[in-house]
């Protein structure tokens, strides 16, 4: 789970993970995308660790068509998106309340609150695209369209604020007379 997140990985790139996409030292993951893309992600220092000592001390034994996979399950095959969707499920059955589990898929909602995060960290939208693997643009837009609508709330209140404090002076309305200028707005949007 801290993979996904960290990652932004859809479950089925997750489970055909190989063992020698995982770079330990460079602190890095190739993840093998839709159309048979690889792009190279870099993994946060505590994913690098859980996933170090997951391999020589949790890691089961693996069927030997199946050796060369990161992640294995209890019969000793790949793990798949359906075994990785029970997994998050289960996890979040105990963190959040059956009235919020009823609307998300388990495993994806990891995906959504990679982008989210980078978003809210100050990521470039071209950055969470390439990190999510999408191709277009639009695609990554429609994980970021809450926190677009938060942005927005922000940005209002900070302009707001300043005019509450100061005093009446149309000097200092048409410089923050922002609302009818078509280049801001553009800028903002």
């Amino acid at each position: 789970m801290h993979l996904l997140f960290g990652s932004g990985a859809r479950a089925s790139e997750i489970g055909t993970l190989n063992l020698d996409y995982f770079d330990e030292k460079q602190k890095t993951l190739a993840i093998l995308g839709k159309g048979d893309r690889f792009r190279l992600i870099n993994v946060w220092p505590k994913t690098t660790e859980l996933i170090s000592r997951y391999i020589p001390k949790y890691r089961p034994t693996p069927h030997p068509l199946f050796k060369h996979r990161l992640f294995i399950n209890q019969r000793g095959k790949e793990l798949t998106r359906h075994g990785i969707y029970r997994l998050c499920r289960k996890y979040l059955e105990k963190a959040l309340p059956e009235k919020r589990l009823k609307d998300i898929n388990p495993a994806h909602s990891f995906r959504h609150s990679c982008a989210v995060n980078m978003f809210s960290s100050g990521h470039p939208e071209s950055d969470i695209k390439n990190h999510l693997g999408h191709e277009s643009m639009k695609s990554t837009m429609i994980y970021l369209h809450l926190d677009l609508t938060r942005r927005r709330a922000v940005q209002k209140k900070f302009i707001e604020y300043p005019q509450s404090l100061l005093a009446q002076d149309p000097r200092i309305d048409e410089l923050i007379d922002w609302e009818n200028e078509e280049e801001t707005l553009n800028w903002l949007d």
